[in-house]
């Protein structure tokens, strides 16, 4: 059975209640349309109604007495006498049940579940007005059966009758027209209805600035029918009230194209959410560039908003196809607009709210401006005034590829960084943090895929392939910082050069080409160099870099022990992993260790211990080339966690036992060894090693000690048996040099034992070093009959008969308790 839907117009009114027609018939079908009026002409009528019967539906002209009585009845200026023709609704509708709907609205979905109300014995059901009292009358469903059977049509007219005598006495304050009579006769009998059957838009920017109380809040419910109150009607006023380019939408709407939505063949896409648009909040007429920019995009939709209505100037831009103007935004209004726009511009000349450009800049949006216009610093992309050319490019090239492909804005900062290869380290995340900031990125060669894909991603990365010295100079002299972050291979000598310059030089430790004083940050943590970069673009000075750990160099701790018949610990790359959290291949992780370890590496360094570090904090390029790279990396994961542990104001080297084999330059480490050698020469000695160590074995290391007595451990995790093995060298210490080998659990029998006054060197490696140096061995060669460094898990070994070595072992501890 067909609904019954009530309409009601006149021959003014014809595009409205067409557009109504539209957005009812988009949404629904089997419907009996009528139109109540009394001077719309039948010819109109063929289109909509043709339309309609396609859908099952009709439309039904309804002619009123041309002199009806409601004719010279009082009014609202924005209101039809018409609007009263809703009173006879039961002398022309037959059906039972009808829903009444102004012409100033349109259905946004289907109206079945508003007919499906059981209205019982109420009158009506409607939507409170927006003062929250009464009920609004553009929206009815009318228990049309009561109303015949009441004679509601005649109580109506008769409270019509007596209000308006009050009114036109002046008596009667806020009079609204009829649904001030509606209210008066139904008083309690009518059913409240959600309002999203009758969602009231025209109030919106009153509504607004006088803060009414969850009246934007749509976020529970979709509207069905949205109804423009007041005068501000979509068809008569600019002001950006919610929905009203849906209400231009379905104006525009073809008829065929409602039968094809049905079809589903069409699905209705207001034009402001197709394609590519750009968005302007502004509080100025004057934005600049606009007319230049209307004119070279004309297949782009340039939205411009303000809070309050519109000068000349502005609303002069309307004549163009690709402007559309918002005066009087409201909040609802502008968030669709800034989820739609593709690009804001921020060219206005008049003030902008941080907040709105936060907000896009949170939504990834781009931003461009001009330098006259920019708002803050908020990541736009920045072009010089005048140069609107180059704005019309920045946005055709966006609009095309999603993505600026090369660099537009006056760049506020400019680094460079001379390659020898592809890898630069983070170089994508300081382009992304930083797209006012220009990175020139140089080399001799060509250059491969991989800086091509860079540079493609961020418009902001420049590549100089192949280029000249004339150019590289011309570089040189514009840059503002000198990022020195390639990897692999080194560019040493290109950063020499720029620190004549007295520029800004950052480099991450992992990146580091060369020792020239640059500032170091860890790889792990590009923020840190990224928060420099933007003091620099904010003006800001650069803080002082916290001074390095103060290690003394080889000579200058063995030279400290010898003096001081100090003990010694040290603490190498394995220690540091442990303390980390990590096994390590000679000892597996054992928290009451990595305790006392942490306990060790904080003490202060004193003559009766020498707490010792990698010297290789500041210069890591007096090592090897392989050994560089190892340092570098190690320094750029751990360098927090050493400051956070290392608080001593001074530590000796741990290389004092690895003086040779890692080192570029190895003239120093005989000189080294003979200071070694000179601290136990005539001394007896206890050596506490692992049991394929064999220190001394093969070799002269410790043919000037006075005697030899040897502890023999286990090799792997010895620290297991820490104090078993403290007890049996307290046994035999008495008047000895103990030099111990035995990895990280040298560390703490060296602390304890230094407290009970026993001189301890913890001396790990000193053996292979040794060999090394004698065999005068570039890189580190692999013995066969015992312990190597670095080869940790001692396989392969062929243990040679040494009669002196076994006469020296006073205690073996290498065997399983029993």
């Amino acid at each position: 059975m067909k609904k019954a839907i009530v309409l009601a117009g006149d021959c003014i009114y014809t595009s409205q209640l067409e557009t109504t027609i539209k957005s009812i018939l988009y949404h629904n079908r089997d419907l009996n349309i009528y139109i109540l009026n009394q001077d719309i002409m039948p010819d109109w009528f063929r289109k909509p109604r043709k339309m309609a019967r396609m859908l099952g539906s009709d439309i039904i002209d309804v002619k009123l007495p041309e002199q009806a009585v409601f004719q010279q009845w009082s009014k609202q200026d924005h209101i039809s006498a018409i609007a009263y023709a809703r009173y006879f609704i039961a002398d022309y509708i037959p059906e039972d049940k009808v829903l009444y709907l102004d012409s100033d609205l349109i259905v946004n979905d289907s109206l079945e579940g508003l007919f499906t109300i059981n209205l019982g014995d109420k009158w009506l059901a409607a939507v409170r007005d927006t003062e929250g009292v009464t009920f609004n009358t553009g929206v009815l469903l009318i228990n049309n059966a009561k109303w015949k059977q009441e004679n509601i049509k005649e109580l109506l007219i008769t409270q019509s009758i007596e209000t308006l005598k009050i009114v036109a006495e002046g008596r009667f304050k806020n009079f609204n027209g009829d649904q001030t009579i509606f209210n008066q006769v139904v008083k309690d009998n009518w059913l409240e209805l959600d309002r999203r059957f009758n969602l009231q838009v025209g109030h919106d920017v009153v509504a607004f600035y006088s803060n009414w109380p969850n009246f934007f809040d749509e976020s529970s419910y979709r509207p069905v029918v949205l109804h423009f109150l007041s005068h501000r009607k979509p068809w008569t006023t600019l002001i950006a009230n919610r929905y009203r380019d849906l209400w231009w939408d379905f104006h525009d709407l073809e008829w065929t194209q409602i039968l094809q939505h049905h079809m589903g063949e069409f699905e209705l896409v207001s034009p402001q959410n197709r394609g590519f648009s750009c968005l302007t909040l502004t509080t100025s007429q004057d934005l600049e560039g606009i007319e230049e920019l209307l004119t070279a995009l004309p297949d782009v939709i340039f939205h411009i908003a303000a809070w309050t209505d519109m000068g000349e100037k502005l609303k002069r831009l309307a004549s163009y196809d690709n402007v559309r103007l918002y005066p009087q935004i409201v909040p609802p209004v502008l968030e669709n607009l800034k989820n739609l726009a593709s690009i804001y511009l921020d060219i206005n000349h008049g003030n902008v709210e941080q907040s709105m450009l936060e907000s896009m800049k949170k939504q990834g949006k781009p931003m461009l401006a001009f330098q006259s216009t920019q708002h803050g610093n908020c990541g736009q992309v920045l072009f010089e005034t005048g140069k609107t050319a180059l704005m019309i490019e920045a946005i055709k090239d966006f609009k095309e590829n999603g993505h600026f492909t090369r660099f537009y804005q006056v760049p506020e900062l400019t680094c460079l960084t001379f390659t020898a290869s592809q890898e630069l380290e983070q170089l994508d995340y300081l382009a992304e943090q930083l797209p006012n900031v220009a990175f020139h990125v140089a080399a001799w060669t060509s250059m491969g895929p991989k800086l091509h894909d860079l540079s493609n991603r961020y418009p902001n990365i420049h590549l100089h392939p192949a280029i000249s010295k004339e150019k590289l100079e011309e570089l040189k002299e514009q840059m503002d910082v000198y990022l020195d972050i390639n990897l692999e291979t080194s560019t040493s000598d290109m950063v020499a050069d720029v620190v004549q310059l007295s520029k800004p030089v950052f480099a991450f430790y992992k990146s580091q080409n060369g020792y020239h004083g640059q500032r170091l940050y860890s790889s792990e943590h590009p923020e840190r160099m990224l928060a420099d970069l933007q003091k620099l673009l904010d003006g800001e000075p650069l803080a002082k870099q916290e001074d390095p750990i103060q290690v003394k160099s080889i000579d200058e701790t063995l030279d400290y022990i010898i003096e001081h018949q100090s003990s010694l610990v040290r603490f190498g790359d394995g220690e540091i992993n442990m303390l980390a959290g990590h096994s390590i291949p000679y000892q597996n992780y054992d928290e009451e260790l990595v305790s006392t370890m942490r306990e060790i590496i904080g003490l202060e360094s004193a003559k009766d211990l020498v707490v010792c570090l990698p010297d290789a904090f500041t210069d890591r390029f007096k090592f090897t080339s392989w050994a560089i790279p190892f340092w570098k990396e190690h320094m750029d994961h751990y360098m927090d966690f050493y400051r956070e542990l290392c608080t001593g104001s001074w530590y000796g080297s741990t290389f004092v036992s690895r003086p040779y084999i890692d080192f570029e330059d190895k003239s120093q480490a005989k000189g080294q060894f003979d200071k070694l050698k000179s601290i136990w020469e005539n001394q007896d000695l206890l050596i506490v090693e692992g049991a394929t160590s064999r220190s001394g074995v093969g070799n002269d290391l410790f043919d000037e000690a006075k005697s030899i007595k040897r502890i023999v451990c286990s090799s792997h995790s010895a620290y297991s048996r820490v104090d078993e093995i403290e007890q049996e060298i307290e046994k035999h210490a008495a008047g000895r040099l103990v030099l111990c080998m035995l990895g990280p659990t040298a560390k703490v029998l060296a602390y304890r034992l230094s407290q009970k006054g026993y001189q301890v060197l913890d001396i790990g490696h000193i053996d292979s070093e040794y060999e090394w140096m004698k065999m005068g061995a570039k890189t580190k060669v692999k013995f066969a009959h015992k312990h190597t460094a670095e080869y940790n898990f001692d396989q392969d070994i062929e243990f040679i008969e040494d009669e002196t070595y076994t006469s020296q072992i006073v205690a073996d501890l290498s065997k399983a308790t029993q």
